[in-house]
């Protein structure tokens, strides 16, 4: 992945920032609570309990897909949990480029329905159960699914998931679990550094 995270020229104020979440809430809400379970899926996973990891990473990039859906056509999705289904709704309103991702997100589903025994399958690349392997390819999804989600970047990085990131919290341990071992993130994370600060400043310094 490279670092083409949205650079446009930042114009929105706070009162702007809170208006645009207020009409946007389904999906800012959505991402919100996705950024919660990603955060919570590499913490299960790092403690032993990768089944539930990617239960919780596959209700992640669910959440994150209904927001995208919200933003193109403004339909509120109060079913379906299949990650990939999802991807290929997404697609009839808008292309995103993230095709590559599918067998990962028909894995994910798997993992997903595996949270009951009569459930359990082996997936259609021949492996079965789950492997913390596959977090780094979650996490590379992940990260372009924030990339590439259409809201302004006063909205994207004052997110709960870059807030998480950027800032101290003496409450909770969310931006080790989020920085450890993600290779993927080592490689974007000088230019969403910088953006973040553009974007505090531009609303908090200015």
């Amino acid at each position: 992945m490279k670092n083409n995270w949205p650079t446009k020229k930042l114009k929105m104020n706070r009162s702007e920032v809170q208006d645009y979440c207020v009409k946007n809430q389904y999906a800012t809400m959505r991402f919100f609570d996705a950024s919660k379970d990603y955060v919570a899926a590499r913490c299960c996973t790092f403690n032993g309990l990768v089944s539930v990891g990617f239960i919780l990473a596959c209700q992640a990039v669910e959440k994150i897909l209904k927001a995208f859906i919200y933003l193109e056509n403004g339909e509120q999705m109060k079913q379906g949990h299949n990650p990939y289904k999802l991807k290929e709704k997404l697609k009839t309103l808008r292309d995103y480029k993230i095709d590559r991702y599918d067998t990962l997100l028909k894995k994910l589903y798997d993992h997903y329905l595996a949270r009951y025994y009569e459930d359990c399958r082996r997936h259609e690349d021949g492996t079965s159960g789950a492997c913390s392997d596959e977090l780094m390819e979650i996490d590379k999804l992940w990260l372009e699914l924030v990339r590439r989600l259409p809201i302004p970047d006063e909205v994207r990085y004052r997110s709960k998931f870059i807030t998480d990131l950027f800032e101290n919290n003496p409450y909770w341990n969310n931006r080790y679990w989020i920085t450890t071992k993600n290779r993927a993130l080592k490689k974007q994370i000088s230019a969403m550094q910088k953006r973040y600060k553009e974007v505090f400043q531009y609303l908090y310094e200015k």
